[in-house]
């Protein structure tokens, strides 16, 4: 079984500071909260750095003590001491839980935000975009890589500030016990400096190899689950199983290779240090016999120098989680980069806030941004509360035509127009709430049949509801499930029927009360006496509106008021039923064959 060759979404590599720039309007937006977790950051590390100037004091009095029999040290003072250093660790350790809980409540804040951005940009979306992404790449993005993400806004930036500040702190604190001890401990930082550049490069491509790996994977499990009952009706399960295998150590091979990467640098960020440590021990002894600082100091120092390891430790973290979080904000950023297709542009006409209905095509030429021409010089007017159908062979053109009528896809300027101003004029939000629309595969939501018939009504009523569901023939239905309209559906509607789902779908077009409605072989799925009882309950509910309809059957189609026929993208025939059948052309032809197809049928 050949595997799915998949296309990624680009992402332009930039520098991880550069990437996270992005990031700028949700700092600035709790930017008093994260001031006030920095001051404790410095105030953390203050207390901290008082523990070791204790020690000095506690072993420099008792050297002294040692050398002047005059001199005593009581129980008192080192009691005195002890609670003090106690004292001191306790309000630090206060305070540096209160700056983790508030970094960390920030950093779920901004990744709230960040992910209601993210959703609301992909609803701007235009639906031509989503026909060559994957549903699992942008679940990945939703979800790892904003996880990712907070990762830098919590942990990293936590760490950053207060490795920063405390190796800042027991600089100047070293320098003034000995510079030259000081000068020895940093010898390791050059070299680290070098290891960390080398590193982050090497760890920022190796996460997005990891990340696209990990779309790949969650794109195959999303299809497989969807298209369960294809795989299971072909039995392929096992074919399937050793396709997610593959997936899926491919996905664990690209972390062994960053895992590999990291433990040949991590051990670096302890080896260099402990040598200088070393050397420190040395010199820092003889120091001492030499008198040039006090036992109490020298203690002191390599009490910091010790503490000191613990930001060179967690360096390799710090570089680890914000390459992996840049990494993931370019991919988020070449989602948040993309422009919608369609939009409201500078000429719309704000006043506009209702439509009647009439609709006009004006030498409408279409083409999919692949090239392929769809539609050729369509000129046609439907007046405001006619039914206009639509007849034609599969790829002709009909799907296309009434696409652009919303706006799904984008027809060029001054071709189409509806009550004589051009579509691109009338704001989207007043276009799409006056139009109806049943696709020819309708999409039910994973929710109660209600909610799913209400979908486009604000403050539904359970009258309207059902008067609906009779006008689109499922209110007897509904009745006899044993849940009602409470019936909870499954995913894209699975637990009901096709004709069900269709009249669901077209339940919901009508609740709206649309100016337009557009049916697309709404009846594909449904027998023509039930057909026959929907195209009579519509009549009714459709008086004053306009109804474009799309169907094979001719029986759906000949009570309109106006009939087209198109053939490879072209108007061919048009006219009302009899004047087609007159004509004796595609029309008559296809009403001949459906004919001789019921004779046929009943024998």
């Amino acid at each position: 079984m050949q595997h799915t060759q998949y296309r990624f979404i680009g992402v332009e590599r930039k520098n991880p500071i550069r990437s996270l720039l992005g990031l700028k309007k949700y700092v600035k937006r709790y930017r008093y909260a994260i001031l006030f977790s920095f001051i404790l950051v410095v105030l953390t590390n203050g207390l901290l750095l008082i523990g070791p100037q204790i020690l000095k004091t506690v072993f420099d009095e008792l050297q002294q003590a040692d050398r002047d029999p005059n001199l005593t040290v009581s129980r008192d003072r080192i009691l005195f001491l002890a609670a003090f250093f106690f004292g001191v660790a306790l309000v630090g350790g206060i305070l540096r839980f209160v700056q983790r809980r508030t970094m960390q409540g920030v950093a779920r804040q901004m990744e709230f935000h960040l992910r209601a951005d993210f959703f609301l940009h992909l609803q701007k979306l235009s639906a031509s975009y989503y026909d060559n992404v994957r549903t699992g790449d942008l679940m990945t993005r939703a979800t790892s890589d904003l996880n990712a993400i907070r990762m830098v806004l919590s942990s990293a930036i936590i760490y950053t500030a207060d490795a920063t500040v405390f190796f800042g702190l027991a600089l100047v604190i070293m320098l003034h016990i000995d510079a030259t001890l000081t000068l020895v401990a940093l010898l390791p930082f050059p070299i680290l400096a070098i290891i960390i550049r080398l590193l982050a490069k090497r760890l920022h491509a190796h996460y997005e190899r990891i990340q696209e790996a990990f779309s790949t994977m969650n794109t195959k499990v999303q299809e497989n689950l969807s298209g369960v009952r294809v795989v299971k009706a072909y039995t392929l399960e096992a074919d399937e199983v050793e396709n997610f295998k593959e997936l899926n150590q491919e996905f664990v091979n690209r972390n062994h290779k960053q895992i590999r990467l990291m433990n040949f640098f991590f051990p670096l960020f302890r080896f260099l240090p402990g040598i200088a440590g070393v050397v420190v021990l040395w010199m820092g002894g003889l120091h001492v016999i030499q008198d040039k600082i006090t036992l109490g100091d020298f203690i002191a120092f390599s009490a910091y120098l010790m503490m000191l390891r613990r930001p060179m430790i967690t360096l390799g973290f710090i570089v680890n989680t914000f390459e992996r979080g840049a990494a993931s904000m370019d991919r988020i950023n070449a989602i948040l980069s993309e422009e919608p297709e369609i939009y409201d542009g500078e000429d719309v006409k704000w006043d506009i806030k209702d439509i009647e209905g009439e609709i006009e095509f004006r030498n409408l030429n279409f083409s999919y941004p692949d090239g392929q021409s769809v539609l050729k010089s369509i000129n046609l007017k439907i007046k405001q509360g006619t039914t206009l159908a639509i007849v034609g062979g599969t790829g002709s053109g009909k799907s296309s035509l009434v696409n652009l009528i919303p706006r799904i896809r984008q027809a060029e300027r001054g071709t189409i127009f509806i009550d004589g101003v051009d579509i691109q004029d009338i704001p989207l939000n007043v276009l799409r709430s006056n139009i109806g629309f049943v696709e020819q595969e309708p999409f039910l939501f994973s929710d109660y049949l209600r909610n799913n018939i209400a979908y486009g009504v604000d403050t539904p009523n359970d009258e309207e509801i059902r008067e609906a569901a009779h006008s689109a023939d499922l209110l007897s239905q509904i009745e006899e499930f044993p849940d009602g309209l409470q019936t909870l559906l499954g995913e894209r509607g699975i637990t009901i029927s096709g004709g069900q789902r269709q009249r669901s779908a077209l339940a919901r077009a009508i609740i709206i009360k649309p100016k337009i409605l557009i049916l697309d072989d709404a009846f594909a799925n449904v027998d023509t006496q039930t057909e026959d009882t929907i195209l009579s309950r519509l009549a009714e509910i459709m008086k004053g509106r306009t109804t474009i309809l799309i169907s094979h059957r001719i029986s759906t189609v000949k009570a309109a008021d106006h009939i087209i026929v198109l053939n490879d993208g072209s108007i061919v025939e048009s006219g009302t039923h009899e004047q087609l059948l007159e004509k004796n052309g595609i029309y008559a032809g296809i009403y001949e064959t459906q004919l001789l197809q019921d004779e046929l049928e009943e024998l």
